[in-house]
């Protein structure tokens, strides 16, 4: 005689349970559930990937930017930095013409030696500009010939002495040569000063853009929850009045 042995009832877990008896308090099945569940993550992706990629772009832009204000103060610092030298340079001759005392002539021999490497940096920083560029270059010779007018009153003052050294001085050349100096050096100040005012103003409209793109964000996430809401307690209702 065959017996058949009984099967056990398979128990759900406890946290399957509760999900079930959740969705049946919503009156919705499992499967609807899960459909809907998904189509209202959606929406939410969407946004989130938006959000990401403003940000991101906003933030790229707000980087070069900054760079680019940063690029221009290196330009002002080497600017000054070359016109000191020189100035120091000036004042050092000065004193050798004076006193005959070679320790004078350490800044004339530190700008010379300097020199090359100064214009080298500021070309490089200013060849995204042929303006500037053109500018560096006229430059670069005045700061030459002043140079070379400095060492030949030094010579000068080694051979014939201070009388001829100083009436050399009091000829002006070397004043002239100053003077031109100093408005090439401002003329190239002045442009970097105002590029530099543009790239700040640049740099806060998009740090302002920035901030308007999280705000938006936040904005589209919060209506976006609300309606989601809105639609699935509708959807709840109106299947709760079918099955009744």
């Amino acid at each position: 005689m065959n017996t058949t042995l009984p099967i056990p009832a398979v128990r759900r877990p406890d946290g399957l349970r509760r999900w079930w008896a959740r969705c049946r308090r919503w009156g919705l099945p499992p499967k609807r559930v899960v459909t809907w569940s998904v189509i209202s993550a959606v929406p939410m992706a969407l946004i989130i990937a938006l959000g990401a990629y403003l940000s991101y772009h906003g933030h790229s832009l707000l980087v070069e930017s900054r760079r680019q204000v940063d690029h221009t103060h290196q330009v002002l610092a080497a600017l000054h930095k070359l016109f000191i030298s020189l100035e120091d340079a000036e004042t050092g001759q000065r004193g050798f013409i004076i006193t005959g005392d070679d320790s004078y002539l350490a800044p004339y021999s530190a700008a010379v030696e300097e020199m090359p490497a100064s214009f080298a940096t500021l070309r490089h920083l200013l060849d995204d500009s042929p303006a500037q560029a053109t500018r560096l270059t006229t430059l670069e010779g005045l700061i030459r010939d002043k140079l070379d007018e400095l060492g030949a009153v030094i010579v000068l003052r080694r051979t014939r002495g201070f009388q001829s050294a100083s009436h050399s001085i009091v000829e002006g050349r070397g004043k002239l040569l100053m003077d031109e100096v100093r408005r090439e050096t401002a003329e190239i100040g002045r442009a970097a000063d105002a590029l530099l005012v543009e790239r700040q103003n640049i740099s806060h409209r998009r740090e302002r853009e920035l901030l308007r793109i999280g705000v938006l964000v936040a904005a589209l996430s919060i209506f976006t929850r609300i309606a989601l809401a809105v639609v699935l307690s509708r959807l709840r209702r109106a299947t709760t009045a079918t099955a009744r």
